[in-house]
């Protein structure tokens, strides 16, 4: 378009919308996909990692459970221990001395143990492994007292006090073991052995295992079976003391058969990944805190290094759309560019180029009906009338009928002014009639006419009309011009018709221009003479520009043929098989063929064609089987050929295919030939009148083609053959029979014992009585 460029591309830019939106949306969907999945994925790798930590935590909590348990048990049976819990009377020094072995074996060994009591019942003792033999545990007194139900051998979370002065105290966190047997009558232990457990030990262990990062607030917290947090004090309001919160509003809402499991949550307006594990024998349960973004921190690296190759990918996408859409658009774009030059089209109210180029294609159907109410109208049938007489009969044009022609039918010509008449025929018009329906056809010839009349009117007048057999005659005033240079500008603008022709219609077309005439009464026989001489194409080839002058050397040639040395050659290549000599022969003939006049061209080339037919039909008297040619469908095809470049292609292809079958087929039987031979000395060599002339009198042949045929098949002479089947038959007769010599050479066909030592000795490098003996010595040997 010329005047909306905005619209020109309106339609690139929709394919290139589209291209970018199928390219980009799969990447975009792929990228958020792949995001979710990978976040996914690493939060279950984090939750096992978790889950593996907090079943090592698990493990060393229910063996240290047990190593307490069995040094509680151990301990309490022993015949030392039994009396410091159970008598009355306990010496001091053997209470003093067996504390002191239990501090040594049992708590220096045992670092998680914390300190041991033994409590006598009946002097309502404590005997502890404290600094203060008689340590005061107010905390596990008041919980003896209290005459609650304690458990044997099961953890109690509590605190041990300390009394440091100015009634300041400190506190120790511990897990306290108790082992009795019996309860008095206000339900307290008549005895018992007392063992707390150090929760600062099993913190510092966790945090060992957990290899916890204090940077990254990683928390691990254990609560027991009344969900309180073994260890040190909670402060309202700490990260502990929100976990656990946390923790217990999410257990409400799951299934209480989870005992493993995970789940993010905000706390302090930051967001956890929280682990959890429950831990049977002690009733305790574990809790992980990660902070999410400590978690995820890969995955943002990750995430940012996918957005950035997204990017990039973005990036070549739409670079790559922009090539993808230029290649979709291009035949679009030169569509609209072709029909913008070739059209004057107000293009301000299309929307986008296939809008325009539907408003050009209604256009074009308007000026096409446009065409045909013309030509149907009586002015158009009238000029078309006026020409056709004007080129037929020129002489009978008055010029009054000139002028009106002029007045009522628009003739531009001047009929005083010198002119030319030039021929334009469209090649292969068969296939043009084959190819384009009456319509296309006609639509075809309006725009040939169009084109030149465009082309042309801007160096002369010109007037086209169509002659109804296959061309379209145009008729120019010269002017003053020079006649010469006239034609030579006229041929430069044919040049450039035919360019345009072939670009838009996808046909080539033939020019011949006639001589000048002094004025258009002399037209007709310039018309004349232009179309007998437009046969010349035959000659020239399509889409060839004629003059008389180019033309001038065939017409003038008196040479009526091509040369007779040539044809013989040509003909005996043939008959031999020799393909090159065959083809370099008919390309001379042609070659001569092209110097000749139109008449005798046709002449020559018919001449040719029964050369070839009579050539083929004496090589077929002489074949066993005979080339088969369908020389009247051969002659017509030749003669529809617009060329003698065609026709010499055509029988050029005859006769290669021709040589190549007689070759093939020669070949075919010299192969039977040959083993036809093979198979009569294999079945009668012990005939002694086996030879050459026998089998060739059997094959009706002559001894020098049979012994020629199977040397070419078999690289070896026919007496070559026969010998070597007869030294092998008899080797077989010397190998499995007892035979004399001369009964195997009876056997074999062979009268000449003298010949067959000499050969057999050649063959085997030993004489036939020497062959015997080996073969004797070697089978005594084998016994």
């Amino acid at each position: 378009m010329r005047s909306n460029h905005k619209i020109q591309r309106s339609y690139f830019r929709k394919i290139y919308q589209w291209v970018i939106l199928a390219m980009l949306l799969p990447l975009i969907l792929f990228a958020l996909i792949a995001l979710v999945k990978v976040e996914q994925a690493v939060l279950d790798n984090e939750y096992q990692s978790n889950k593996k930590i907090l079943y090592q935590v698990k493990y060393n909590i229910n063996l240290m459970d047990d190593m307490i348990v069995n040094s509680i048990l151990s301990m309490y049976y022993k015949p030392e221990i039994m009396p410091l819990i159970f008598s009355q009377n306990v010496e001091f020094a053997d209470m003093l001395r067996e504390v002191n072995k239990i501090k040594t074996s049992i708590i220096g060994t045992n670092p998680f143990i914390h300190s041991i009591y033994l409590y006598n019942g009946s002097t309502k003792t404590y005997y502890t492994t404290q600094d203060n033999l008689l340590f005061q545990d107010l905390n596990f007194e008041a919980m003896m007292q209290s005459k609650k139900n304690i458990p044997k051998l099961k953890p109690l979370p509590r605190k041990i006090e300390y009394p440091i002065g100015n009634d300041k105290k400190r506190f120790e966190n511990v897990v306290t073991y108790l082992m009795y047997d019996f309860k008095d009558a206000s339900n307290q232990p008549d005895g018992a052995l007392i063992v707390n457990a150090s929760t600062e030990w099993l913190l510092n262990n966790i945090k060992d295992i957990n290899m916890v990062d204090e940077k990254r607030r990683d928390k691990i917290v254990i609560m027991d079976d009344h969900a309180e947090i073994v260890g040190n004090d909670l402060e309202k309001g700490s990260l502990e003391d929100s976990l656990k919160a946390v923790y217990l509003r999410h257990m409400k809402e799951q299934a209480p058969s989870e005992k493993t499991g995970y789940f993010t949550e905000n706390i302090h307006g930051e967001k956890y990944l929280i682990t959890y594990t429950f831990v049977d024998k002690m009733k305790w349960t574990l809790v992980k805190a990660q902070l999410y973004d400590e978690v995820f921190q890969k995955i943002n690296t990750l995430k940012y290094t996918l957005i950035a190759i997204i990017c990039g990918i973005i990036l070549l996408a739409i670079m790559t759309s922009i090539l993808i859409s230029r290649r979709i658009y291009k035949p679009i774009g030169n569509l609209v560019h072709v029909v913008s030059k070739g059209t004057e089209l107000d293009d301000s109210h299309a929307q986008d180029e296939i809008s325009y180029l539907n408003k050009a294609y209604q256009f074009s159907i308007e000026q096409l009906n446009q065409y045909k109410l013309e030509k149907q109208s009586d002015r158009e049938i009238l000029k078309a009338y006026f020409l056709r007489k004007l080129l037929v009969d020129s002489r009978s044009v008055t010029p009054d009928e000139f002028v009106k022609a002029t007045v009522e039918s628009g003739v531009c010509l001047t009929q005083a002014a010198p002119g030319l008449v030039c021929i334009l025929k469209i090649d292969d018009y068969a296939q043009f009639e084959q190819l384009f329906s009456h319509l296309d056809r006609d639509l075809c010839m309006f725009g040939i006419i169009n084109i030149t009349l465009e082309i042309f009117s801007e160096c002369c007048k010109v007037e086209a009309v169509e002659m109804k057999n296959d061309h379209i005659a145009f008729i120019m005033n010269l002017g003053d011009r020079d006649v010469d240079t006239m034609v030579a500008e006229a041929t430069k603008l044919w040049n450039k018709a035919q360019s345009y022709i072939s670009q838009y219609f996808k046909v080539s077309v033939s020019i011949f221009i006639s001589d000048t005439c002094g004025n258009l009464h002399g037209l007709t026989e310039k018309y004349h003479v232009a179309l007998n001489n437009s046969v010349y194409r035959l000659i020239f080839g399509k889409g060839c520009i004629l003059t008389n002058r180019l033309i001038a050397a065939n017409t003038e040639n008196g040479q009526v043929g091509y040369s007779a040395a040539l044809e013989r050659k040509w003909v005996d290549s043939l008959k031999s098989g020799n393909t090159v000599s065959a083809e370099e022969a008919l390309s001379k003939i042609f070659d001569e063929i092209h110097k000749l006049s139109y008449n005798n061209v046709v002449l020559s080339v018919m001449k040719l064609v029964n050369t070839l037919q009579e050539t083929t039909e004496e090589m077929n008297r002489n074949r066993l089987e005979p080339l088969q040619f369908n020389f009247n469908l051969f002659s017509n095809q030749l003669f529809t050929m617009g060329t003698l470049q065609e026709q010499h292609d055509h029988i050029m292809q005859i006769c290669r295919n021709g040589l190549t079958k007689v070759e093939r087929t020669e070949n075919d039987k010299h192969a039977i030939i040959a083993s036809t031979v093979m198979e009569f000395i294999q079945a009668d060599y012990a005939n002694p009148e086996l030879c050459l002339q026998y089998i060739a009198d059997k094959l009706n042949l002559s001894p020098k083609q049979v012994s020629k045929i199977f040397n070419q098949q078999y690289d070896r002479t026919v007496a070559d053959y026969m010998n070597e089947v007869r030294l092998e038959k008899a080797v077989e007769w010397l190998h499995n029979s007892n035979r004399s010599i001369k009964d195997i050479l009876q056997k074999i066909g062979v009268e000449n014992e003298s010949y067959f030592y000499k050969l057999f000795k050649k063959k085997y490098g030993v004489t036939p009585k020497e062959y015997v003996l080996n073969k004797n010595i070697k089978e005594t040997r084998q016994n």
